[in-house]
């Protein structure tokens, strides 16, 4: 078990004369964030705490992206960054809803949801691409949940694509979303982060948080990474439309040629499914939605012979019912019917 994260700062502690801190809300390889109480805003905000060899361009980078990147509906918001004991304070809006990398921990987030935030955070790229950023850090813990849209944070590991001009070295990002030539080469691009796009919408589909049932061999999960073959390992869950999952085999392709070539393809493409029935998984055993004004249900029957049920308000759609010898195959069956059904 690995030991617990010693906080940068505590709860209580004054910092700048301005900042008081409440409680860290998370931590991760680059730094740490702090819920804080902004004296002279009068408002809570979000702190995020970066250890860097270069405090003064850091904070000089995350600044330019500031004024280039806070007038976005779709990205969380910086309203200044200082320099404190070596480190860079990022000051950042707090939004009271966590990330997407919260909720899939917290409970089973519809496909339809996770096909919206992915959208908005596809909006964010597209307009960081425009400005020069590629962002290099795109997974579920960095897209935040306000309440009205989804946020892509935390452009504390972005290049500027022209100059090279970065706040951290090149070998920080997130290895796992990492494409095959930003993992071998250190090749950054908008190609590079289209697929880590895809990488966070094939998790978020698939209701993943973390790596643990793909990362038990660890030398093979870092050769897969190079290969550009996680996708592959990853795979996809029964429940996951196969219109949806033809559109994530494209994003997350090893081969740039074969991939989307913007984050505004990838977002077309998103936007061209017209889901009919956005199912919610209510437990392992049920699924429902609203449909042309009627509630569906599709669930799991144990017995003998484990059977499926389709309900249509109180009636059973007969055609969609079924005995199975086995409870596995009753179960992916189910899953495979809500898939069908998704856009039928």
């Amino acid at each position: 078990m690995s030991d617990p994260v010693k906080p940068l700062l505590t709860p209580g502690e004054i910092v700048l004369n301005k900042y008081k801190v409440i409680q860290m809300l998370g931590f991760g390889q680059f730094g740490q964030v702090f819920k804080v109480w902004n004296h002279n805003l009068q408002q809570f905000s979000a702190l995020k705490v970066v250890i860097v060899r270069d405090p003064s361009q850091h904070r000089a980078l995350i600044e330019a992206q500031a004024m280039s990147l806070c007038g976005h509906d779709h990205v969380v918001k910086i309203h200044t960054a200082d320099e404190f004991n070596g480190a860079v304070l990022i000051e950042m809006e707090f939004i009271e809803g966590g990330s997407l990398g919260d909720r899939l921990l917290r409970e089973f987030v519809p496909v339809a949801d996770s096909i919206v935030y992915v959208k908005q955070i596809l909006f964010a790229l597209e307009y960081a691409h425009g400005r020069g950023f590629v962002h290099r850090d795109v997974k579920p813990g960095n897209i935040m949940l306000a309440p009205r849209n989804a946020k892509l944070s935390d452009f504390g590991t972005a290049i500027h694509a022209e100059s090279g001009l970065g706040a951290t070295a090149l070998e920080f990002f997130y290895r796992p979303h990492a494409s095959p030539e930003a993992a071998n080469n250190q090749e950054f691009s908008p190609l590079s982060d289209v697929y880590a796009a895809g990488m966070t919408l094939q998790r978020a589909a698939n209701n993943t948080p973390a790596w643990g049932h793909v990362r038990k061999d660890e030398a093979s999960f870092r050769q897969d990474i190079l290969n550009g073959k996680l996708p592959q390992r990853l795979g996809h869950a029964d429940w996951v439309p196969r219109a949806l999952k033809t559109i994530l085999n494209r994003a997350c392709s090893g081969d740039q040629a074969k991939r989307y070539k913007s984050a505004a393809d990838f977002r077309q493409a998103l936007e061209r499914l017209s889901i009919l029935r956005p199912w919610a998984r209510l437990s392992p055993d049920e699924w429902r939605c609203e449909y042309d004004g009627r509630v569906e249900l599709v669930r799991y029957v144990p017995g003998k012979k484990p059977s499926i049920e389709h309900l249509v308000g109180s009636r059973r759609k007969r055609v969609n019912c079924g005995s199975f010898a086995t409870e596995r195959e009753a179960r992916r069956q189910m899953e495979r019917l809500v898939a069908q059904l998704t856009y039928q």
